[in-house]
């Protein structure tokens, strides 16, 4: 599985540097801004993923100008709404993630056409049976409110990456982390 670092407001540069010595997968945000392009200018090659839900032209225009890589679109949008911004995204080459909140974001991710999907939940169970009734040939990442090491762990096996919290990867124990559950 692999891992995918948010950053938060404090220390973005040297978070990410720090992350991509670790060789994590990618960075995330939680909403696009000068943290994001901070982060992105101390790496250049690590990938990064804006959190937040981008509902329009200009939200997605703004996360790619602070070095997104790919954005969340929520899934449970009307069918053409999700279509232009998806494909709006692609034209910025940013790929859309739709946002998949509950079983029934899930469901609507697929009908959308989705390749990769965000599965927000409040615990690593509740993620785990949204992802379980998606088609394995999405991508699936886990973003778990709050989640620990145990609940990472958990996750293996179920999603292809996980959003790590910064109280997680600044842990003296992260580096064991990523070389147990991202080999």
């Amino acid at each position: 599985m692999a891992l995918v670092g948010l950053i938060d407001a404090e220390t973005p540069a040297e978070d990410a540097a720090r992350l991509q010595e670790l060789n994590i997968s990618a960075l995330a945000f939680a909403g696009a801004g000068p943290i994001m392009q901070r982060a992105a200018r101390a790496t250049k090659t690590v990938p990064s993923l804006c959190l937040s839900r981008v509902g329009d032209r200009d939200g997605a225009l703004s996360a790619r100008y602070h070095g997104a890589d790919g954005v969340c679109i929520d899934a449970l949008l009307p069918l053409d709404d999700w279509d232009r911004l998806a494909k709006g995204a692609r034209t910025m080459r940013m790929l859309p993630l739709a946002l998949a909140e509950s079983p029934e974001g899930a469901a609507a991710a697929v009908k959308v056409g989705a390749r990769a999907v965000l599965v927000r939940g409040d615990s690593a169970e509740a993620v785990i049976a949204t992802a379980g009734a998606l088609p394995r040939a999405l991508t699936v990442v886990a973003e778990v409110v709050s989640a620990d090491a145990d609940a990472l762990r958990r996750l293996v096996g179920h999603v292809d990456a996980a959003i790590v919290a910064p109280a997680v990867h600044t842990s003296a124990d992260f580096p064991a982390l990523v070389a147990e559950v991202d080999p």
